[in-house]
């Protein structure tokens, strides 16, 4: 894995590399290969409209992504030569680091996070039989990725080593190659930098990421209309503990049930009614989906959010809408469950929410006490700019 050699970097001019049309096309070339969909769907419709000398005389998928893989191999020998390089793997690793660094500069880096493991995964070897991990070691991955499926009380023990199978080895592996490459990309994002430098490196990703397939785009995020406001709501608007579970289902991980349930509810009442909250004037509230948005709104949400948890682990697509008409009212249930308080995101009980909930100067005010007071304050603040 290129993140356990160093020396592809050690002599890195980060700045004429990014200015290089070669390089950003290389990087282009290298995302391109990562988010390629190797089993894209076919409709009915699209196998009637094709005969089978159409189909014949088309290039396959297998074929496109093979062309694409010779593109990027021959730019790769075309940039060792202008290198005076021989070693093209050393230059492989090389761009597979600016590659990183673009991308965890760019809005696509939770879903690169998650693509990239999937990568370096499928290459891991698995055990016949049961595979012998040692039990710190295994700890550390489960605790970090809160996967319910590496829960240390659902594993066989062997002493200080735990036993994994077959299935339960390809999770492991997953996510400890996702957290390594989460750390790095933290690490870059987090970096301290001039100005100037950062929106360059944020202009540059936009030009590795042109022409990119991308499964889910984070900037199409909720629209909202109401009296107060009308328009999408920027990112930033939500509250951090909201921003936290999507970017960790966006880079693979997989956030416990009450962290999902109350990201769903989040996402539904703050698209139709924000100023919903779990109880009113002491009350305990009980409203439906269907009181607060139309049947073909609900419907549009769950595709929405069902295109989402695609990237969990454990995604299914009915017991995903199922669980999501439950949680939000429609069909199933005849009301809201709503989003948790504040006070139980600090203080979790162990349901997996107190990791998501990193609060700044905005979530210590006295009036934000619910995850939808944070997006209404910002709402009311905007408004107030505008006026």
């Amino acid at each position: 894995m290129f993140l356990d050699n160093m020396d592809s970097i050690k002599d890195l001019n980060l700045i004429d590399e990014i200015n290089d049309s070669l390089t950003i096309a290389l990087v282009n070339n290298r995302l391109k290969l990562l988010f390629w969909n190797k089993n894209p769907e076919v409709s009915e419709n699209d196998d009637e409209k094709e005969d089978l000398n159409s189909k014949q005389s088309e290039e396959t998928n297998e074929e496109k992504y093979l062309k694409a893989l010779r593109d990027y191999q021959e730019r790769l020998s075309a940039y060792a030569l202008r290198e005076k390089s021989g070693d093209s793997g050393l230059l492989s690793e090389k761009i597979d680091y600016l590659t990183l660094i673009l991308a965890a500069n760019s809005k696509n880096h939770n879903i690169y996070i998650k693509k990239l493991a999937e990568e370096y995964a499928e290459k891991v070897l698995l055990e016949e039989g049961d595979s012998r991990v040692n039990i710190w070691d295994f700890i550390d991955v489960a605790a970090n990725s809160r996967n319910n499926d590496l829960h240390l009380e659902r594993m066989i023990l062997e002493g200080n080593v735990v036993l994994l199978s077959k299935k339960r080895q390809s999770i492991y592996n997953f996510e400890k190659i996702r957290l390594k490459i989460k750390n790095y990309v933290d690490m870059v994002r987090n970096a301290e930098m001039p100005k100037e430098i950062k929106d360059l490196l944020v202009k540059k990703s936009e030009e590795a990421f042109d022409g990119i397939n991308i499964e889910y785009n984070i900037e199409s995020g909720i629209k909202l209309s109401t009296k107060e406001y009308s328009g999408e709501i920027p990112e930033d608007w939500h509250p951090p503990c909201m921003r936290e579970i999507l970017n960790d289902i966006l880079s693979g991980g997989s956030p416990s049930h009450y962290a999902r349930r109350s990201f769903v509810v989040y996402r539904f009442v703050s698209q139709f009614d924000p100023n919903l909250r779990p109880i009113e004037e002491g009350i305990i509230t009980n409203r439906s989906a269907q009181d607060i948005a139309t049947e073909e709104q609900i419907e549009r949400f769950l595709d929405e959010i069902i295109n989402i948890f695609k990237s969990v682990g454990d995604f299914d697509v009915e017991k995903t809408k199922y669980y999501i008409s439950h949680n939000i009212g429609y069909k199933v249930a005849n009301h809201i469950t709503h989003c948790e308080y504040c006070k139980n995101w600090r203080d979790d009980g162990g349901k997996g929410l107190g990791y998501y909930c990193r609060p700044d100067p905005t979530c210590s005010r006295k009036d934000i006490i619910h995850p939808l007071d944070y997006l209404c304050h910002n709402i009311n603040r905007h408004v107030k700019k505008s006026e």
